[in-house]
């Protein structure tokens, strides 16, 4: 379903905005779904690992990018904390 897909990036953002973008998205009411397949580039998807996996990985995932046609599960958590702010992990035990 490409009902997300907005076209090119604009050019009044970066990579950890349009990360934390996709997060509010796949946690919102308006996709109702528990399980969605993701499509896109290996840097993106090492730069999601970088930012999401704990500090203290060493999961491979933070420093090789994803095989062509390569696939990937995984649980991403959200969490909110006492000030409100959203906060977003990927639980590493799931990939």
């Amino acid at each position: 379903d490409m009902q997300y897909h907005l076209g090119n990036k604009p050019i009044d953002t970066n990579g950890l905005k349009r990360m934390m973008e996709f997060n509010q998205k796949v946690f919102s009411s308006t996709l109702p779904e528990d399980y969605i397949i993701v499509g896109g580039h290996s840097i993106w998807f090492r730069s999601f690992f970088r930012e999401f996996l704990p500090r203290d990985s060493v999961h491979v995932g933070k420093k090789k990018k994803i095989v062509n046609c390569g696939a990937v599960a995984l649980d991403l958590w959200k969490t909110t904390t006492d000030d409100g702010r959203h906060k977003f992990m990927i639980d590493e035990k799931s990939i």
